[in-house]
Order: structure tokens, then C-alpha cells, then sequence
């Protein structure tokens, strides 16, 4: 355990160790103690890195999944209908060691439109021994009858007290020595995700002097402080030069796409239940729709049109 990256180390294997979304785990854990009427369909919605997959194989653990019947897939590496046959042929077998199979599907709305709807079938009436967990960051990109077909539970990120409580946590049983500052440089860098600031911590673990430490963080994030200008050039009076300022944000930006749009979402959305203004929501408008076949050419054709506003 000691050679893990602390981010694998330090990953919650029971209720008791998830920080955060309180509500969540309640409900889970009411769900699953349940004698009759336990769903055989989860579908667990939050942005990126929030714990989604980590409560996924939680769940399996409290269903009594055997390892030899937990599979754990990437619909955005394996999204085409092959994979649902594959599986749809696998639930016909009862489980070896445990009480029951569970498939975990991550990044599930990535799945085509032929594979989710080959799932459905299977999601309304699986055989007795066999669970799903969907996990996503764009729910509204599954079709509307795979979401009615699970409960869903709703994961949010971690608050900045409870993070920062994690990482002084991690740093006493590593004896990790980080000053305060850069501690919470951490917590603001990681936007609420226990496993960027893990991730980030690990980074500068081996750094003794803490201007480096804050330097490396400071690269890291590189692409968030570009997104954050970006925010604040979009929610600018409509100009002639916008997109000039834009343009060259873009053109050194080389995050996530997907990852992108939900920040500028979250930004704007702040800064519309704030001001009420019209032209907000209409910039807002610009970025409903998923990046994830378009990619980086639809962050920046959505950026561009968002400067007619």
C-alpha cells in the first residue's frame, strides 16, 4: 500500500470513509438495506472527479459482488452496441463466488445511440442476480428511458472545509510537511474533486521548499486560470474586440473540452442567478450542448458564437 499514489491509497472503500454528499450515502445505504424493492438500475450523476465510481464499487461491496463478477467498464473507450451484447450475454450466468454480478458503466452517456438503446431491455427486467451502476457527468446526454429505468442519486463535489480537512488527514499519516498557503492553494486548485487534490499533493510531496511547491500547483492549473479568464471575458457588455480577447485564451488552452464547458456553465450560472440578466442566459445558451463528439472545434465555435451577445 505504501508505493499507491494517494489518490488510489486514500480511495473510500466503505460508506463510512466517504467524505461529503451525506445525503447521498444515506440514501444509498437505506436503498440497499432494503429486503424487497431494491432497484437493480443506479445511475449516479456529478461532475468529474466528485467520487462517482468510488461509490460505484462501494455499492457492489454492499451487494456482496464477488470480484470474478464485478466488471467495471469505460463506455467512452468501449461505447458501441458489441459491448451491451457482451454483457447481455454474461447476465445469463449465475455468479461464482458472490450473491451477484454488477456492471459498472463509466462516462455511460458516451455510450452511442445503438448501445443505450440495446441496454434497455436488459435495465427493465435484468435476472435477480445482476446490478448496473451508470455513472456520468452528463445525464442529460443518456435517453430519457435509460434514466427512468434507475434511481438516481446525485454526487456533488466536496466543500472546501471537508478538503481541507482530507488533506491535513493525509499529510499527518504520510508526515507530509505543507505549509497552510499552499494547502489551500490545493483546495481551491482542486474545484471540489478529492482526487485532484491528491493528485496535486502527490506532485509536490517530495518538495521541500514552498515557492516550488506553490510553482508546481501553479502549472498544474495553468488550464483552469485560462477557463476562468475566458468566464470573465464572456460575461463582459458585448464589444468589438471580445473575441480578440477570447482568441488567443483558446488558442493556448489544452484541458478538456467537456471539462471546460461545465466550468463556464457553473460560472455563468452564478453570475446569472445573480444579475438576472438576459444576455447571460443567452450566453449560456451557447454551451448546453456536450463537447463530447465535437471536442475542442465546439468549445471554440461556442466561445465565438457567444460574442454576438
Amino acid at each position: 500500500m505504501t508505493d499507491l499514489p494517494l489518490h488510489t491509497k486514500y480511495r473510500p472503500k466503505t460508506f463510512d470513509e466517504v467524505m461529503g454528499n451525506d445525503a447521498t450515502v444515506e440514501s444509498l445505504r437505506s436503498t440497499l438495506q432494503r429486503e424487497t424493492g431494491r432497484p437493480h438500475a443506479f445511475l449516479l450523476q456529478g461532475p468529474s472527479g466528485c467520487g462517482k465510481t468510488t461509490l460505484a464499487r462501494i455499492i457492489a461491496k454492499e451487494l456482496g459482488c464477488g470480484d470474478m463478477e464485478f466488471k467495471e467498464l469505460n463506455a467512452a473507450n468501449v461505447r458501441g452496441i458489441d459491448t451491451i451484447r457482451t454483457i447481455i450475454d454474461g447476465c445469463q450466468y449465475r455468479p461464482l463466488t458472490g450473491k451477484c454480478r454488477v456492471y459498472v458503466l463509466d462516462e455511460a452517456a458516451k455510450l452511442t445511440s445503438d448501445a443505450q438503446n440495446a441496454l434497455l431491455k436488459i435495465l427493465e427486467d435484468p435476472p435477480s442476480y445482476v446490478y448496473f451502476i451508470l455513472c456520468t457527468t452528463d445525464p442529460e446526454k443518456l435517453i430519457r428511458t435509460i434514466r427512468t429505468r434507475c434511481t438516481t442519486f446525485q454526487v456533488a463535489t466536496l466543500q472546501r472545509a471537508k478538503m481541507y480537512s482530507l488533506l491535513e488527514k493525509v499529510c499527518r499519516e504520510e508526515n507530509i510537511q505543507v505549509p497552510a498557503d499552499v494547502m489551500k492553494q490545493i483546495v481551491w486548485v482542486a474545484s471540489g474533486s478529492p482526487r485532484k487534490a491528491l493528485v496535486l499533493l502527490d506532485q509536490i510531496r517530495g518538495i521541500e521548499e514552498p515557492g516550488l511547491m506553490a510553482a508546481a500547483i501553479t502549472e498544474s492549473y495553468a488550464d483552469e486560470s485560462a477557463i476562468i479568464d475566458i468566464c470573465r471575458i464572456l460575461v463582459q457588455p458585448a464589444s468589438s474586440t471580445r473575441w480578440q480577447d477570447l482568441a488567443p485564451l483558446l488558442k493556448d488552452f489544452r484541458g478538456d473540452p467537456e471539462q471546460a464547458r461545465y466550468a463556464i456553465m457553473s460560472y455563468l450560472e452564478k453570475v446569472l442567478l445573480s444579475t438576472g440578466e438576459k444576455r447571460i442566459g443567452q450566453v449560456m445558451g451557447c454551451f448546453m450542448d456536450s463537447f463530447m463528439y465535437t471536442g475542442r472545434p465546439g468549445l471554440v465555435y461556442c466561445c465565438f458564437l457567444s460574442c454576438s451577445y
